[in-house]
């Protein structure tokens, strides 16, 4: 297949099938591809963002180490944050409560000031903890990185107030496996949520129910040996955070727990 996967070739055939992975690895299973010169320089000069295929030496080790590898993924903004030292990749429930906004963005300010705004924040973009997480580095102007199931044209949700502006500027970064302005599907948030389980050494939930897109995060960033930590909430309700802390996660009472955490996961 390895004749297959020339950045020419992987750039049609993400287009062609929308970034669907499946549907590219059946065409390169079955060498299933037709095209030309006249069709690439097309996709070339219609494709404003930046993309990286699997063989490249630009590509991501955490990505290569995820499951089901994108065969190529479009970006903006600086990829070297993924290779940053301090990282983390933070989710959690759409609907929080005020103590989990409240507690989420204090606890993600305090660990920026500590590390000089020096630790990415990585996230989905979603509406909810996503968002309160990504908002509070952004607010100190520490690096977030958001890893979307749209088009990487089309942010999904575009509500974002400035999130993806800002992970496209320097100071961040914005990674989509799907382009141009392919619309958000249900489907492509679970399947999204692999890279982010893959991108950090530590997995910072904020809150979720016990079955959900959060829950399954951390069920791939288990499989990978990831670090989970997870803020505890309410006693009375389905709260995937109590059940990861009783089942072994570190509980998160102050952002000194998550220094030290961010620290051991660095060397």
């Amino acid at each position: 297949m390895s004749e297959f996967l020339s950045r020419e070739v992987l750039l049609f055939l993400s287009n062609k099938f929308e970034g669907e992975w499946q549907k590219i690895f059946d065409a390169l299973q079955k060498k299933e591809i037709d095209v030309t010169d006249e069709e690439i320089k097309k996709l070339e000069a219609i494709t404003k963002a930046n993309y990286v295929e699997i063989t490249s030496p630009m590509y991501p080790d955490c990505f290569k180490e995820s499951y089901n590898p994108p065969f190529l993924f479009y970006y903006y903004g600086n990829l070297d944050l993924l290779n940053a030292r301090y990282r983390m990749t933070c989710v959690g429930t759409r609907k929080p409560t005020m103590y989990q906004t409240d507690t989420c963005d204090m606890l993600i300010r305090e660990v920026e000031e500590h590390f000089h705004n020096e630790v990415v924040i990585i996230s989905g973009m979603a509406y909810g903890l996503d968002q309160v997480c990504m908002k509070a580095a952004m607010r100190v102007g520490a690096p977030v990185v958001s890893i979307i199931g749209s088009g990487i044209d089309l942010p999904y949700p575009s509500e974002n107030d400035g999130l993806y502006d800002y992970c496209k500027s320097g100071k961040g970064l914005v990674i989509s496996e799907y382009p141009l302005t392919r619309e958000a599907q249900p489907k492509n948030f679970i399947f999204r949520n692999r890279l982010l389980a893959a991108c950090s050494p530590i997995i910072f939930v904020g809150g979720g129910k016990n079955l959900s897109g959060t829950s399954a995060t951390v069920r791939m960033a288990l499989e990978r040996g990831k670090e989970i930590t997870a803020l505890p909430c309410n006693v009375t309700g389905n709260d995937l955070s109590n059940t990861l802390i009783k089942d072994g996660a570190t509980s998160i009472l102050s952002s000194e727990d998550l220094i030290k955490e961010l620290m051991e996961s660095s060397f």
